[in-house]
C-alpha cells in the first residue's frame, strides 16, 4: 500500500511540474493576460511545494495514516483539477478567437462605459454549456467558432453581467430581497386563513431559497444584458427558448436557473420601462404564439414561484441600478457611440427576421468589419 500511496502523490507532484513547464514555454500567446498567468504559475509552484512537504515529511510511510493521506490526495486533485481547467487549459489554448474576444470586449467595455477589469475570454466551452462565466476567475467561455457569428452574442453580455453582478450586487438587487419575503409571507397567511394545504409551506419554503440563492443574480444578468443591448437579447433568449421547447422545460426551473418562461417576462418587463414599446410589440406576438405553438405543461402552483409582480420590481431595481453604477443604457449608445456592438447585434436579428435569405452575406460583412475596427487599435 506504502509504494503506491507515494506513487499517486509524485504523479500529482509530475503533473504540476509539466503544466508549469508548460506555462513557461516560449509558445504561450503573449497576448494572455500577465497577471493572470502569474498567478497561475504561482498557483501550481505553491501545490507542487505542498506535495513536496507531505512527501518529505515521511506521513507517506506510516501505514496507520492510510486514511489521512487518502484525504490530502483527493484535497490536492480538487486544487490542481480546478487549477488545470479554469487556468492551465485557458492559457494552453489561448489562440487568434480569444486575441479577437479580447479586443472586441476592449471595445464593448469602453462603449457601455464599464470600468470592470476586463475578462479573459476562452473558446474551451462546449455545446452543451454554451455561454458561461467564472467571476471570481475573470474568466468567460464561449463555444468554438463564436467569433464567426453574431446572433448568439447578445448572451455574452449575460456571462458579463455576472462579473458586473460580483461587484455590485447591492447595487443591482435594490430590496427585491425584502419584496420576496414580504410576497410568501402574505402566501404563509393565506395558507392559514384560507385553510389550504400544509403542504405548500415546503413549496413555498424551497422556491424562497432558490430565489435568494441563485435565481436573482440570473435575472439581474438577463436585466442587465437587456439594459445593455435592447431587444436583440429578447430575441437570442428565444432562440435559446426554442430548445427548451423540445424537452417540454419552458416552464420548468432548477435550483440554479429560473424558467426560460419567467426569463422572458422579466426581459420584457425591462423592454417596456426601457422604452422600447415598438419592438416589444413584435417580440411579444412571437413569443404568446411560440408558448401556444409548444404548448409546453404549466406546473402547479407556478403563478406562486416567479410572481409578475418581483419580476417588474426587479426590473426596475436593476434599471435604476445599472444606471448608477454607470452603465450606459442601448439607447444613450446609439446616440453617444458611432456603430456600437449593441446596435450590430440589434440590426443582426432585424436583417435575420426581416431577409434572412441575405443574412450569411450581411453577417460576414459586418463581422469583417467589427475585426478591422479592433485591428486599428493595435
Amino acid at each position: 500500500m506504502i509504494p503506491f500511496i507515494k506513487g499517486i502523490f509524485f504523479d500529482q507532484q509530475i503533473r504540476c511540474s509539466k503544466m508549469i513547464t508548460g506555462l513557461t514555454a516560449d509558445d504561450i500567446n503573449k497576448d494572455i493576460d500577465s497577471a493572470f498567468l502569474e498567478k497561475t504559475i504561482e498557483m501550481l509552484t505553491k501545490l507542487r511545494a505542498d506535495i513536496q512537504n507531505l512527501i518529505d515529511s515521511g506521513d507517506l510511510d506510516i501505514d496507520q495514516l492510510a486514511v489521512n493521506n487518502f484525504i490530502r490526495y483527493n484535497t490536492f486533485h480538487e486544487a490542481l483539477q480546478t487549477i488545470e481547467l479554469f487556468r492551465y487549459l485557458v492559457i494552453i489554448n489561448y489562440g487568434e478567437p480569444e486575441v479577437y474576444f479580447k479586443r472586441k470586449i476592449d471595445r464593448i467595455y469602453k462603449e457601455i462605459d464599464c470600468l470592470q477589469k476586463q475578462p479573459i475570454i476562452t473558446t474551451i466551452s462546449n455545446s452543451d454549456d454554451y455561454y458561461w462565466a467564472l467571476p471570481n476567475y475573470d474568466i468567460i467561455a464561449v463555444p468554438s467558432g463564436e467569433e464567426r457569428s453574431l446572433l448568439n452574442l447578445p448572451d455574452l453580455f449575460h456571462e458579463m453581467g455576472h462579473l458586473i453582478f460580483k461587484q455590485y450586487d447591492r447595487f443591482l438587487k435594490g430590496d427585491i430581497e425584502k419584496d420576496i419575503s414580504n410576497f410568501y409571507d402574505k402566501e404563509y397567511q393565506r395558507i392559514i386563513y384560507e385553510q389550504r394545504s400544509g403542504a405548500l409551506i415546503d413549496f413555498y419554503q424551497s422556491k424562497r431559497s432558490s430565489w435568494v440563492t441563485s435565481w436573482i443574480m440570473e435575472f439581474v444578468c438577463d436585466l442587465i444584458a437587456t439594459y445593455l443591448v435592447g431587444p436583440s437579447f429578447a430575441w437570442t433568449n428565444l432562440k435559446i427558448t426554442a430548445l427548451s421547447s423540445g424537452k417540454s422545460k419552458i416552464f420548468m426551473e432548477t435550483k440554479s436557473h429560473p424558467s426560460d418562461e419567467s426569463r422572458m417576462r422579466a426581459i420584457m418587463h425591462m423592454l417596456k420601462i426601457m422604452g422600447h414599446e415598438q419592438e416589444l410589440s413584435q417580440i411579444s406576438e412571437s413569443w404568446n404564439k411560440f408558448l401556444t405553438a409548444t404548448s409546453n405543461p404549466v406546473p402547479q402552483n407556478y403563478k406562486y414561484t416567479f410572481p409578475d409582480e418581483i419580476l417588474q420590481a426587479l426590473a426596475s431595481y436593476v434599471l435604476q441600478g445599472c444606471a448608477d453604477i454607470g452603465l450606459k443604457v442601448y439607447a444613450d449608445q446609439l446616440k453617444e457611440v458611432e456603430n456600437p456592438i449593441s446596435k450590430i447585434l440589434n440590426d443582426a436579428w432585424n436583417c435575420m427576421l426581416t431577409t434572412p435569405e441575405d443574412y450569411a452575406e450581411w453577417e460576414k460583412i459586418q463581422i469583417e468589419q467589427i475585426k478591422h475596427s479592433i485591428d486599428a487599435t493595435r
